[in-house]
């Protein structure tokens, strides 16, 4: 995998985070991630990329960091749409990383399907099997996240 599109995910998953939230989100050191073996993320922001790259990228986060982002936005909402609009804007965040990012990338042809989003304790992504899988990993004063990138 091209590292110069590992940075720009990198880049742009601090540069959104602090636009959109005002939260400085510090990289850590990215790591090849084990699809096998379990997580700590209670919700995961997944979209394709396709064109001269082909593969996923993911935004995963803890609820907590969920609900933080979602008060910091300013969109208020019910108690009991509190679950779903939280999940919509990791969608949407996850949407925004990546097409700052594809935006970035001059010298190819990529593009991005709309995002969804995978919810729940330990949840399984279906990563490709023959692809490594880069884990981009990033703290902030309200909880940890990570942005997964696979490409080919």
């Amino acid at each position: 995998m091209d590292a110069k599109i590992i940075n720009i995910f990198l880049t742009e998953g601090m540069k959104t985070f602090a636009e959109m939230f005002k939260i400085k989100a510090e990289a850590k050191e990215p790591h090849i991630l084990d699809i096998h073996a379990g997580h700590q993320w209670e919700i995961s922001g997944l979209l394709g990329v396709t064109g001269d790259y082909k593969g996923v990228v993911s935004f995963r986060l803890h609820k907590t960091l969920a609900r933080k982002m979602l008060l910091l936005s300013g969109v208020h909402c019910e108690e009991k749409e509190m679950e779903d609009t939280e999940i919509g804007l990791v969608s949407e965040f996850t949407n925004i990383i990546a097409g700052h990012a594809v935006s970035a990338v001059t010298d190819h042809s990529i593009d991005i399907s709309p995002p969804f989003c995978v919810s729940g304790h330990n949840h399984v992504i279906s990563w490709p099997r023959n692809i490594p899988v880069i884990g981009i990993p990033f703290v902030t004063p309200y909880g940890p996240f990570e942005v997964d990138v696979c490409f080919k």
